[in-house]
């Protein structure tokens, strides 16, 4: 367990979570680049409480909790925002959004902290009401659009925010657990505020600095993910006594064919069934689906974590590099995606794999200074480097030799 303060606690998770909002921002988006901060914080709290043993299933339930709210759409709200008259509707939207997001990402990451005290039935049940708890939010309120925060006239698109929140809440009720209640609660607020003030800094700012390098868009996917990353670790620190594992150990690593079909069936279900199924909540239901598995198996819960969300992320690259043979891509996506899950099989360490996927998602991001060359990679690209080295050094700190079972 650190010993840091409670203001180093947050500091490295608001760090840690900006970035990997930004890198969701900036490699494919969605559910599946929501997993990227969510892995992330994930096991950036395992540094913090000593939770070595199952940091691959709460880096894992932490990518798919925080990815269901990559579900919900906002574009169309941030053009509301823009405009006086529909400004202060735009923000209550984004309260609402950020909460339902931070809400669900909340309940799985203390779902995963709290593992060994909740009932594997009681868990199956609760996924299982998320996922009508979501339908029945979504059909009653997103669809009708009763309360409804993009564009009726032009292009209206399919909201989703209530259909998580109510899927978070039914999730809750099942659970009926303190400590996924109160990641739930906290991250609501978080989510809340963050993406909140983070889109009031559009208007805000382009009244200001209109040509601001970096882009105002990417200021709200910064301050978006630090108000909430630094949400769960004030969570964390106030509920360190009760969730601090100080010595655990590893388990042996997996073997390599286990590593790669657990690979194939978390890539399946939430790369294809999360984007193929005919339904809005299609992540939902895949997610439910991969939740479910992970409870029961720590390499599926890794190579959901990590190989997954790599293979999401390197597999936008296929938009983004038209001067290169189809053929050659995807040799490259299929061949380093397996070296990952072997990477991954043999050293499935926090610590290791904090840095494997930061690092391999920092150098996927490359891909925007191909030309023409714009300002605002110019920018970001370089703000990512300097965060993942400042998150790099802060994760070195000393930690207690683990001690002998």
């Amino acid at each position: 367990m650190s010993t840091r303060p409670a203001w180093f606690w947050c500091l490295f998770c608001a760090v840690t979570m900006s970035l990997g909002w930004g890198l969701r921002g900036s490699i494919g988006g969605g559910s599946l680049g929501a997993m990227i901060p969510g892995a992330m914080i994930g096991l950036a709290l395992c540094f913090f409480l000593g939770r070595e043993r199952d940091a691959g299933l709460i880096a894992a339930l932490g990518a798919v909790g925080v990815g269901f709210g990559g579900q919900e759409t906002y574009g169309q709200t941030v053009g509301l925002s823009q405009h006086p008259e529909t400004f202060w509707w735009a923000i209550l939207g984004f309260g609402l959004k950020g909460a339902a997001w931070g809400l669900l990402g909340g309940a799985f990451l203390g779902m995963a902290l709290d593992r060994d005290k909740l009932p594997n039935r009681r868990m199956l049940i609760g996924l299982a009401a998320m996922v009508l708890g979501t339908w029945a939010g979504w059909a009653w309120i997103d669809h009708p659009k009763l309360m409804y925060f993009s564009n009726r006239l032009e292009k209206p698109r399919e909201e989703m925010w209530a259909g998580l929140w109510v899927g978070g809440l039914c999730l809750l009720a099942v659970l009926r657990a303190r400590v996924p209640a109160w990641f739930a609660f906290v991250g609501c607020i978080g989510g809340g505020i963050g993406f909140a003030f983070g889109a009031s800094l559009q208007p805000w700012g382009k009244g200001i600095w209109r040509e601001m390098p970096l882009g105002w868009w990417k200021a709200m996917e910064l301050s978006f993910g630090a108000i909430l990353g630094a949400s769960y670790a004030w969570c964390a620190w106030r509920l360190r006594k009760d969730l601090m594992q100080e010595g655990s150990q590893p388990e042996p690593a997996a073997p390599v064919w286990a590593a790669i079909l657990s690979a194939a069936i978390a890539i399946g279900l939430a790369i294809y069934a999360g984007e193929e199924l005919k339904v809005r909540f299609s992540y939902t239901v895949a997610g439910a689906v991969l939740a479910a598995l992970i409870l029961f198996s720590r390499t599926l819960a890794w190579q959901t974590a990590i190989t997954t969300t790599y293979a999401a992320f390197t597999w936008d690259l296929r938009d983004h590099l038209k001067w290169a043979p189809q053929e050659a891509i995807w040799a490259f996506l299929v061949i380093t995606t397996i070296i990952v899950a072997v990477l991954v099989a043999r050293y499935a360490r926090a610590r290791t794999m904090f840095l494997l996927l930061t690092w391999t998602a920092i150098a996927n991001s490359f891909r925007y200074l191909q030309p023409p060359l714009r300002p605002e990679p110019m920018t970001m690209i370089p703000l990512f480097v300097v965060f993942a080295i400042l998150i790099s050094w802060m994760r070195a700190e000393p930690q207690p030799e683990p001690r002998s079972a």
